[in-house]
């Protein structure tokens, strides 16, 4: 997706004339007006997530007369950015975005956003708020030392387990492997056990792939990972990618990794694991409460299908698991833990009226009040960003008593106490693109027997291009 920008201070020229707009914070502009004002939030919410998104947004039009908000459900992340970016020219913004954590490098760069920082040293009142971000939020989401989004849905990457193929195989079931070098030997002695399995489930998704090297603060751009100046330079071609790549290689080969394209949508990874084909997945924290629930019973084939879009095989359409799966740290090259922060995160488009950008910080306000926050948690997998959420009584209860929230806790810890907040991860303006060419190598590897070291370089001359590519658009 080109990104076709004259990346001119405060305007944005889309071939059809520049949008003006003024990124300072509308604080009090509502002041004085005596009509509802509407807002319309872009999103990307289903199931328990938009289910609870709903019932704040019906709460908080109930609760006063000056802003009515309305929810528009737009795809997925990728197609809301590119939604936005097909209605920036003629200014067709709607008052709140809802984008994918990859999106702060191109959100600040672009023009089109009120940043989270401007209100925040606007309205006093609601920098104690902030304050509380935990501390690898903040830096995630922070592009030369300013706060970009204003509302954060996050979660972390985990390793999903099944305890009793971890028994039968000898293997200690409260203790998950650490590194994956150890998923590697548990995936021998799991085979060893299950010789028909495919001990780990695997999705070549990107985002395994740079969470790993994060955690050995191993960069995959130039200057500071994209952190210190905007990146130039691709850097996926280094040891530590290498390590990764060679061993899920060697995994392969020796029938211990089921390896799952990334395609949009895809949820074979979890299938296999439902059906007890793999006993290990890496997967995100935010399907917790959805595996769950279909352990438990209580989600059958249609809430699977609506929430991860797994259409079940026939004869399984009214599958009930009675597993005993397990939730260990995101394994790391060296240490459990240390994952970045994935999720998404919504903006505050400069595009709208003074009035409305007002009416839409109102929401915001709303919506990050620990309470309203800790509906995210409990209900929706959404990894408390704040510190005062994972202390409200609501959620510890959770955390405590049930299943998912058990599982959710773990990620809260390795984002509060396990991930570095000085190397959250890579900052990169076309990071659409920079997935898309990881994924690609991800699959010639494992899909295909290409060389690691080949399909890496390979893989940098294309990230090079797209870096290039954005660096003339935006007039650098």
């Amino acid at each position: 997706m080109g990104l076709v920008v004259a990346w001119l201070p405060g305007c944005v020229g889309y071939g059809r004339g520049d949008i003006h707009t003024d990124t300072s914070c509308a604080i009090g502009a509502l002041d004085g007006i005596d009509h509802p004002v509407t807002v319309r939030l872009w999103h990307t919410l289903v199931a328990a997530p938009k289910a609870v998104l709903d019932q704040q947004i019906a709460a908080f039009n109930a609760s006063q007369d000056r802003v009515r908000v309305v929810g528009q459900y737009q795809g997925g992340p990728d197609e809301v950015q590119a939604k936005v970016e097909q209605a920036a020219p003629e200014g067709d913004l709607p008052a709140l975005v809802n984008l994918n954590d990859t999106s702060a490098q191109w959100a600040a760069d672009s023009g089109l956003f009120t940043h989270a920082q401007a209100c925040i040293d606007a309205d006093p009142e609601i920098a104690a708020t902030y304050d509380g971000l935990l501390p690898i939020v903040r830096h995630s989401y922070e592009v030369r030392g300013e706060l970009v989004p204003v509302v954060f849905q996050t979660s972390t990457g985990v390793l999903y387990y099944n305890r009793a193929h971890f028994t039968e195989a000898g293997l200690d079931p409260d203790a998950p492997p650490q590194t994956l070098v150890e998923i590697y030997e548990a995936a021998v002695a799991l085979k060893a056990s299950r010789p028909d399995s495919k001990p780990l489930s695997f999705l070549a998704a990107s985002w395994v792939f740079e969470w790993l090297l994060s955690g050995v603060r191993q960069p995959i751009v130039n200057n500071d990972n994209g952190r210190g100046a905007v990146a130039t330079r691709s850097t996926l071609d280094n040891p530590r990618s290498l390590e990764v790549i060679e061993l899920l290689q060697r995994m392969q080969r020796e029938g211990l990794v089921d390896v799952i394209p990334a395609s949009p949508g895809q949820a074979d990874h979890i299938l296999a694991m439902a059906l007890q084909q793999s006993s290990m997945l890496i997967e995100g924290s935010q399907n917790a409460a959805t595996v769950a629930g279909v352990i438990e019973g209580t989600l059958g084939a249609a809430d699977l299908r609506d929430s991860l879009g797994v259409d079940l095989p026939p004869g399984v359409e009214n599958l009930r698991l009675d597993l005993d799966i397990g939730v260990g740290e995101l394994p790391g090259l060296e240490d459990p833990g240390r994952a970045q922060v994935g999720g998404s995160v919504w903006y505050l488009p400069a595009t709208s009226d003074r009035v409305t950008q007002a009416a839409a910080w109102e929401f915001v306000r709303y919506i990050n009040q620990p309470d309203n926050q800790a509906l995210w948690a409990t209900r929706a997998s959404i990894t408390p960003p704040f510190a005062a959420v994972a202390a409200e009584p609501s959620v510890r209860r959770f955390w405590a008593d049930e299943l998912a929230g058990r599982w959710e806790a773990v990620s809260y810890r390795q984002m509060a106490e396990g991930t570095d907040p000085n190397f959250p991860g890579p900052l990169i303006g076309p990071y659409l693109e920079t997935r898309s060419e990881i994924e690609d190598a991800l699959d010639r590897v494992l899909l295909s027997g290409e060389d690691p070291h080949d399909s890496l370089a390979r893989a940098d001359r294309a990230v090079d291009r797209a870096l290039r590519l954005y660096r003339d658009d935006r007039g650098g």
